[in-house]
């Protein structure tokens, strides 16, 4: 009778633990928010939720926290080129943090264009994920029920969005994006993550 419930339990925490992933959203362009000013985001979509915080160091650089439904971390933004009240942006972006099941790191090149009160951008980014090694066994006999061993994979990811600025404080952030393998460990076929969010600047 209790056997169920538990092997129930033990297969979903190897469905977690088996496939960790870095942060699966972006809601981010690639200007920078400026010197000494603040953004918070919050959202939700087919990845969960996103809480993030960004802080701008210098009016080229941020840095910030990303929480998530699969991982938390930090991450550091660097606007080679910055069109602070309109036109191109580029940007370079690094982050590290733990997942579910793992820790990851990964990097992102990101593109924007301010006009009027659109924001469109596009990022690509590159993961590598390193899973924790994880083994349940059976209460009363000892037994394997299964073993992960440590293991590391990369994945990229693409996404296309785009900011709506209702004024210079207040936005609405809509995108989507799509996984794709670059080693083995990692496979994934016909995946769209959508999502949405608000954001505060100041």
């Amino acid at each position: 009778m209790f056997k169920m419930p538990f092997f129930l339990f033990s297969l979903f925490l190897y469905l977690c633990c088996g496939c960790a992933v870095g942060p699966l959203v972006s809601h981010e362009t690639a200007r920078t928010v400026g010197q000494s000013h603040h953004e918070l985001i919050g959202g939700f979509g087919q990845a969960g939720y996103v809480l993030k915080w960004n802080y701008g160091l210098t009016d080229r650089l941020d840095w910030g926290l990303q929480w998530e439904s699969l991982s938390i971390g930090i991450r550091g933004k660097y606007a080679v080129i910055n069109g602070k009240d309109d036109g191109l942006s580029l940007a370079l972006a690094l982050g590290t943090g733990a997942s579910v099941g793992g820790s990851h790191v990964y990097g992102d090149i990101i593109a924007s264009y301010l006009a009027g009160s659109w924001e469109p951008y596009s990022t690509i980014r590159v993961v590598h994920v390193t899973n924790d090694p994880v083994e349940l066994s059976e209460k009363d006999t000892g037994k394997i029920l299964f073993a992960v061993s440590k293991s590391e994979y990369v994945y990229g990811q693409v996404f296309l969005g785009t900011r709506y600025w209702f004024n210079p404080r207040w936005l609405l952030s809509l995108e989507g994006s799509s996984l794709f393998s670059l080693s083995s460990g990692f496979e994934i076929e016909n995946n769209l993550i959508l999502g949405a969010a608000l954001g505060y600047r100041y």
